[in-house]
């Protein structure tokens, strides 16, 4: 099992200043295949350092949450972890015991047995400065009744600013000022906010500028 940790630095100044106009730090994370619209995996307001860790375990998730902007998903069931390479059968309101083979390695699979569409995809645990938050929705994707959805983790995250919102609620787009972290080359990576462009940026980066 690999453990991931992103961690956040900001200056005091700017922790007020974001704090003061409501923002959130938030993280988005990348999932390939069936990928669907994207979720804030987590988001809190900063400190001056702030740890965000999770390991390479996920989960699949059923939701009635309809998928549209500024919607939060209700997780109406929800398996933690789950297994590779399988198919969840959703029926009755919740998920069954998995059916291999599924999608191929390091993928994640559901079967909508349901009789209406419904709404599924990944989820992950993770902590930020010390408070867990189990099964946290990665992505959301419609799926009508009698199909399937694939998804594959990839261990890359992506942080910005943004309004006061909760975990788990759908965004339509990802701001383009936001970060893009590829923990699959560094586990443990450093970054910081640069208030010259209202960014955060790979502490390395800063350091060099």
């Amino acid at each position: 099992m690999v453990n991931y940790q992103l961690n956040i630095r900001l200056a005091t100044q700017d922790v007020r200043t974001i704090n003061g106009a409501g923002q959130k730090v938030a993280i988005v994370k990348s999932v390939g295949n069936t990928s669907g619209t994207p979720v804030i995996w987590v988001g809190f307001a900063p400190f001056e350092n702030n740890q965000v860790s999770w390991q390479n375990q996920y989960g699949v998730y059923a939701s009635s949450t309809q998928v549209q902007s500024g919607a939060t998903i209700f997780k109406t069931s929800a398996v933690n972890p789950a297994s590779a390479n399988t198919f969840y059968p959703f029926v009755n309101g919740t998920f069954n015991s998995p059916n291999p083979p599924g999608g191929g390695d390091n993928t994640y699979g559901i079967s909508n047995n349901y009789s209406q569409q419904f709404t599924f995809g990944m989820a992950q645990s993770v902590t930020a400065n010390g408070n867990t938050f189990d099964a946290n929705p990665l992505n959301a994707v419609p799926v009508l009744s009698k199909q399937n959805a694939v998804f594959t983790p990839i261990e890359i995250v992506k942080v910005f600013l943004f309004g006061n919102f909760d975990n788990g609620v759908i965004i339509s787009n990802i701001t383009s000022n936001a970060l893009i972290v590829d923990l699959t080359k560094d586990p443990n990576p450093t970054i910081k906010y640069d208030q010259s462009s209202g960014t955060f940026v790979m502490a390395s980066a800063l350091a060099t500028a």
